[in-house]
């Protein structure tokens, strides 16, 4: 039975069907068979990636068929076609990728965008292939990020939703147009042997893990929602984090999607043979198994805790509004000491307040320390902090963890060391004093300068914080476990962005910190998601599981599982041996193709 791939041309009134056994183009006047392309329109993406060489040319009169050239898949759309085509289908990519996060967490979209991406670029060159890949990832940035526009202050909003996603999107769109231009030629021409596709398939992987760990480290880093955060439910998968961190979760989906790019190639250059797709994808395949399976034997053979934690935290659901407003400090703390107390009938082991949600004056102190000292429960609580500067008058303003102890009213604290930009910080404020208006916050706080570690009297466990999005930086997340931590624990405030797809985005990043060090963490939110995750990065609780409203006011008390995982993971160990090593594989492949292409031009030869 001959395959074929039917395809309606509009400009003719046609129907093209192409034949894979006969090497045929047939023209048939009817506009009814041009259904079937619906069926087929996951290999038209290849197809339109085919050739922008060979325009279809209407049939003379009386002849029903033309002969295609041998030797490349045959073209089965013109170049102006195909030149349109390529932007909408851009768009449809990067909608595609922006789905598989949370919500709604359509994770197998992850798995076909990558080797999508390249296929809609592939053929094109310079600034017409970066504009497609840009497009792709600005898209994705644009989607995913829309909950930035729920910020109460409009101006920032815009300018902030508008800003982070160009900048985000340089980084997978650097990708797709570095990967691209090695299938300048389109894919229909593409010859290559089996082991330069697996060589690409690599380099492409390597790639991505490269440009990801440029975006954590850049301008102050923004590692939000890396390719294997998607796959945040996969606990089997995930466990490769432990050791390469989420990199390599990241790694494994691109190299599986270009794979199965080349496996489609495959089966239409090899119609006959229904197994020839096998050779891109059996080595994927088999490392996907081996990870999956030895994923599944750590969960397996986690002993049975000896420890566990009880951990109370309060969600007040406190609108950012009413934090900015002012006068309503009292109110706020109101609320919170009357959820606090309410919490405290669980009897836990530690209370944790979210992040800078009341600020305590001097007259309602005492109410606080009272509570905790009759309590016997110690408070871990976000606040804001102020110092002046050693030698000048200048103020600096700090986010902080506060640590308040039953037998000590000499607090402890951390100083929150990565700051959201527009949010905590105003990039360049002195040079260009308009920035502020961007923002809704009147001055820049100042960056805290080391981790810190809080240990409870009782139990002497050890608990390291993390502010806000702290818990979304890898290599951030490692500097605050020791050997000797028990617990990561997140105080932040979602607050900023109402209630939508934030929440959920934030957990799903901060679920490989606890995989990747081996601890469990605990988040405290505003609003949520008020969760807790346990060392093999399973979310095992959070608020409003019973109810489906995670967003509302109220507390929770969680018996917090510790010592699940034994010793330090290799991660925490050792940090980004495979992050590293894949950026010195791209930058060593890019030094070597500018040393040929620089030699080329000065030998009179040509590049590539």
């Amino acid at each position: 039975m001959a395959f074929q791939l039917w395809l309606f041309c509009p400009s003719t009134n046609s129907t093209l069907i192409f034949s894979a056994d006969a090497g045929l183009v047939m023209v048939a006047k009817s506009r009814a068979r041009a259904i079937h392309f619906l069926e087929v329109f996951a290999l038209g993406i290849v197809e339109q990636t085919v050739t922008a060489a060979g325009a279809i040319r209407k049939p003379k009169a009386g002849r029903s068929t033309q002969h295609l050239s041998s030797g490349n898949l045959p073209p089965l759309i013109g170049a102006k076609q195909l030149s349109q085509a390529r932007w909408p289908l851009a768009v449809l990519v990067g909608l595609a990728l922006a789905l598989a996060f949370p919500e709604p967490r359509w994770v197998g979209f992850a798995w076909l965008v990558p080797g999508a991406w390249l296929a809609v670029v592939a053929g094109e060159r310079r600034w017409r292939l970066f504009g497609l890949a840009f497009v792709a990832a600005l898209v994705f940035r644009l989607v995913s990020l829309r909950f930035l526009l729920n910020m109460p202050h409009m101006a920032g909003a815009i300018a902030g939703w508008l800003a982070l996603s160009l900048y985000s999107a340089l980084y997978p769109a650097a990708w797709a147009w570095l990967c691209g231009g090695s299938l300048r030629d389109g894919l229909g021409k593409l010859q290559w042997p089996w082991f330069r596709r697996l060589g690409f398939g690599l380099f492409a992987a390597a790639t991505w893990v490269a440009f990801e760990m440029l975006q954590a480290r850049l301008l102050g880093g923004y590692p939000w929602n890396f390719l294997g955060v998607s796959q945040f439910e996969n606990f089997a998968l995930i466990q490769i984090a432990s050791v390469t961190g989420v990199y390599g979760v990241s790694f494994l989906v691109v190299w599986a999607s270009v794979s199965l790019l080349f496996a489609v190639l495959q089966i239409r250059r090899s119609p006959a043979n229904p197994w020839s797709w096998m050779v891109d994808v059996a080595l994927p395949l088999l490392a996907l198994g081996l990870v999956c399976g030895s994923g599944v034997f750590r969960v397996a053979k986690v002993p049975s805790p000896t420890n566990k934690l009880t951990v109370a935290l309060v969600q007040p659901s406190i609108p950012q509004q009413l934090i900015w407003q002012g006068g309503t400090a009292d109110e706020r703390l109101a609320k919170i000491l009357k959820l606090s107390r309410l919490a405290l009938a669980t009897k836990p082991d530690l209370l944790v307040w979210p992040e800078a949600c009341a600020s305590i004056s001097a007259e309602r102190w005492p109410e606080v320390f009272g509570m905790v000292k009759s309590s016997g429960v110690p408070l871990l609580f976000g606040t804001d902090d102020h110092e002046r500067a050693e030698g000048s008058d200048e103020v600096r303003f700090y986010n902080t963890a506060a640590f308040l102890t039953p037998d000590d009213i000499q607090l402890q604290s951390y100083r929150k060391r990565r700051l959201v930009i527009f949010g905590e910080y105003i990039p360049f404020e002195k040079a260009l004093p308009f920035m502020k208006y961007l923002s809704p916050i009147g001055g820049s706080f100042t960056a805290g300068m080391e981790p810190v570690q809080f240990t409870l009297q009782e139990g002497g466990h050890m608990i390291a914080p993390l502010i806000c999005f702290e818990d979304s930086f890898p290599h951030g997340g490692r500097e605050h476990v020791s050997s000797g931590t028990d617990l990561l624990v997140n105080l932040t405030n979602d607050g900023w962005f109402g209630t939508g797809p934030e929440q959920w985005q934030h957990a799903a990043n901060a679920v490989f910190r606890a995989v990747e060090n081996g601890v469990p963490l605990v988040r405290c939110a505003n609003n949520g998601l008020t969760c807790w995750i346990d060392s093999l990065g399973r979310v095992r609780q959070f608020y409003g599981q019973e109810s489906g409203d995670i967003y509302g006011a109220g507390f929770v008390s969680f018996d917090v599982l510790l010592g699940q995982t034994p010793g330090q993971t290799f991660y925490n160990r050792h940090g980004d041996v495979f992050g590293w090593t894949c950026l010195g594989w791209v930058l060593g492949v890019a030094g070597i193709r500018g040393f040929r292409a620089k030699r080329g031009l000065h030998t009179g030869g040509g590049i590539g």
